[in-house]
């Protein structure tokens, strides 16, 4: 049976033309209208399961959604004490097993349960006029008791929202259904699921229950932002076209440290160096943050400080240093000039974090001249920004500071990157300039999305 279209304004703009709003959805409309809370109704492909129905939901402008945010709904039936067959609803997230021992227990509460069974493709239809994936919370089961996994209380991501049929293939209605089970009568929460989840692929969607990220960054945060923008293009990558936009990108927390200055004379002010940046781990963890970075070389002398720290805090540090070392290796690079202040590149010292992490290579250093004009252009760029000036030092550099045999060029100082980004090839001179705050970007969004990191090295003139 069907319903002239202009019963229902909600739904009539859903409609296409000569076409009339079915019974069963028509019931889910009137139903949520009633209960008075936020929902909204949408169009899709035809969908007859819940991977299925995820790839063709329509939410915020996206084709698509979790898995997780689809809803899975069972309809079965159990007998009681006295042999008396009942029907019930069980539903939980569509990336979820539902556990038949668990929903016994849950369904006990209505009294002494002997056996608890699923309807079949067949028995939906006889016996309910439903068909397999037409099943939802909203459809009427009267007498019959309805069962949410707890799991479903607690949003998931951004919009935190579910999604399900609204009583045909075509048709899907989004709520939240913390909102939606008080208002259904006997309806309860339990723990319904097996400890396993459906098997997906962890790249499509991004993950379940992101971490936040947490930035330690100099003052001004400019190497902060740099990584910032990093990550957000590498996880955009990763994810390719499942990426939902802003709701995909991961939550970062920059904290700017303007002790971080003081760097500039890291072996005169060691000690309240350390306790500057052992603080702002405390101050990052404090805010939630799991997967800490700290997009700076000077100060990486004090990973296992930071590293340490994060531990303690439950939250675990990431080396760029490290991570620049390693992607090296992996794309087989023997030979590499290392541009950076002398506290990073004097392999000699004591305070460089890549003393050791090279090892096994040929690294070329800068002369004192070189170290000298790289301060400058370190001053430069934090006082003034990328100027003209700087684009000139950095050909200089690239012309005297590296010899002709060798291509690689590991720019070891966080105020180089805005200078590479913007380097036409001609100041190039055929180097391939290899920026370490962006191989940490893309380490820490394959950290974020529980992804193994990739090997190879990109040149800053490949987009």
């Amino acid at each position: 049976m069907t319903f002239p279209a202009d019963v229902d304004p909600e739904l009539q703009p859903l409609l296409a033309e000569g076409e009339a709003v079915l019974e069963s959805v028509r019931r889910c409309a009137e139903r949520l209208a009633g209960f008075g809370i936020w929902h909204q109704f949408s169009r899709n492909e035809p969908a007859t399961s819940c991977p299925d129905a995820a790839r063709k939901r329509n939410r915020l402008g996206h084709k698509g959604i979790p898995l997780w945010d689809e809803l899975k709904s069972f309809l079965g039936e159990y007998h009681d004490a006295q042999g008396q067959r009942k029907i019930f609803l069980a539903h939980c997230r569509g990336d979820r097993k539902l556990d038949l021992d668990k929903l016994r227990q849950a369904l006990q509460l209505a009294g002494e349960i002997k056996r608890v069974s699923l309807k079949t493709e067949e028995r939906l239809w006889t016996d309910h006029r439903v068909g397999y994936g037409t099943v939802n919370p909203l459809m009427d089961i009267a007498g019959g008791l309805q069962v949410f996994d707890e799991e479903l209380r607690h949003p998931v991501g951004v919009p935190g929202t579910v999604m399900t049929n609204a009583g045909d293939f075509t048709w899907a209605v989004e709520f939240d259904p913390a909102e939606l089970i008080p208002n259904l009568p006997d309806s309860r929460w339990g723990d319904i699921i097996q400890p396993e989840m459906e098997a997906e692929d962890p790249i499509r969607w991004g993950v379940r229950e992101p971490e936040t990220i947490g930035i330690l960054t100099g003052n001004p945060c400019d190497s902060g932002l740099d990584l910032c923008a990093s990550v957000n293009a590498h996880v955009r990558r990763l994810l390719k076209r499942n990426s939902l936009g802003d709701v995909s990108m991961p939550k970062i927390v920059i904290i700017s440290t303007p002790q971080i200055g003081i760097s500039m004379e890291m072996d005169k002010r060691e000690a309240p160096l350390r306790e500057a940046l052992v603080q702002a781990v405390d101050e990052l963890c404090a805010t939630g943050a799991k997967i800490l970075a700290h997009p700076a070389h000077t100060t990486h002398y004090f990973t296992l400080d930071i590293a340490t720290r994060a531990t303690e805090r439950g939250a675990r540090f990431l080396s760029m240093a490290e991570l620049t070392a390693e992607r090296l290796r992996i794309s087989g690079v023997q030979e590499i000039a290392l541009l950076g202040t002398r506290y990073v590149t004097d392999l000699s010292q004591p305070w460089s974090v890549y003393k050791n992490a090279f090892e096994g290579l040929k690294v070329h250093t800068p002369s004192p001249d070189g170290w000298k004009k790289i301060h400058e252009l370190g001053y430069e760029v934090q006082q003034n920004g990328p100027t003209s000036l700087c684009f000139n030092w950095m050909r200089d550099l690239l012309r005297e500071e590296v010899p002709t045999s060798c291509k690689h060029v590991v720019l070891a100082m966080t105020e180089f990157s805005p200078i590479a980004r913007r380097l036409k090839a001609r100041g190039l001179q055929g180097k391939i300039l290899i920026d370490p705050v962006d191989i940490y970007g893309e380490a820490i969004a394959n950290e974020y999305l529980g992804l193994a990191t990739n090997g190879g090295v990109k040149s800053s003139t490949t987009p």
